[in-house]
């Protein structure tokens, strides 16, 4: 499939540029693959728990690794996705310990935020370095959704970290075995401009998920975009005054 490789060493598809974390039993089986869903081209991720699974969860992360001026980039924005969830949300009502997900989750390697994307009313969970917001919405449709991943770190009371990874995540646990799927598309990263900077527009940059996605090459260009403007503008006043 067009930017679709295999990882030989999990023997699993994966977009390109993009890394594949597989947690799972001997008898569960996992797939990521690129289907026209719904009349969007679309990431497809799925997977099948068995009953005699041997682990705990079984997930599937699709992972972009960010620091440096991508990490700062990513912090400043606001990022947006179309999501197809295709089954509730379901937690232990005592703990809020969850027992399935379908979302987004970012991991600075000491904490967990997680977007979750279900049809219950929106929330928010704080467990001890595991905050989770789910978000209300609709079953067996295309939504449009925003996460603000800074406002999260700020109201958890976390530090900016000085790396993370942005994943795609779809999991459950040995209480609810079965098929699970869900699709992405339309990943869009809103940049702010820099704050050295005097920018009068905020950098619009969209990547269909049927494409590739790749947030790292994505916040990189934009960066080098706004760099580039102010010097643009110098050498088109300068072009004028001749």
């Amino acid at each position: 499939m067009k930017f679709l490789t295999i990882d030989p060493t999990k023997n699993i598809t994966k977009p390109y540029l993009w890394e594949v974390d597989v947690i799972k039993g001997t008898p569960d089986n996992v797939s990521i693959y690129q289907v026209n869903y719904e009349n969007r081209q679309s990431l497809a991720m799925k997977i099948i728990r068995s009953e005699n699974s041997s682990t705990v969860w079984t997930t599937v992360h699709v992972r972009q690794d960010l620091r440096g001026m991508a990490l700062d980039a990513v912090f400043r924005s606001r990022t947006s996705m179309w999501v197809f969830p295709t089954f509730p949300y379901l937690y232990n009502p005592d703990s809020k310990n969850p027992e399935n997900t379908f979302g987004i989750e970012i991991n600075d390697g000491t904490n967990l935020l997680w977007y979750v994307f279900a049809d219950a009313p929106t929330q928010v969970f704080q467990l001890p370095h595991h905050r989770i917001v789910l978000l209300q919405t609709p079953l067996n449709t295309w939504s449009l959704r925003g996460i603000d991943i800074a406002e999260q770190f700020r109201q958890a009371g976390w530090e900016k970290p000085q790396s993370l990874s942005f994943i795609l995540i779809i999991g459950t646990t040995g209480g609810h075995p079965g098929t699970w799927v869900g699709y992405f598309s339309g990943l869009n990263v809103d940049v702010g401009p820099l704050q050295t900077e005097s920018l009068s527009l905020t950098q619009r940059l969209g990547l269909l998920a049927g494409d590739v996605l790749i947030i790292l090459g994505l916040v990189a260009l934009t960066v080098v975009l706004q760099r580039h403007k102010p010097q643009e503008r110098i050498h088109a006043s300068r072009r004028k005054g001749k």
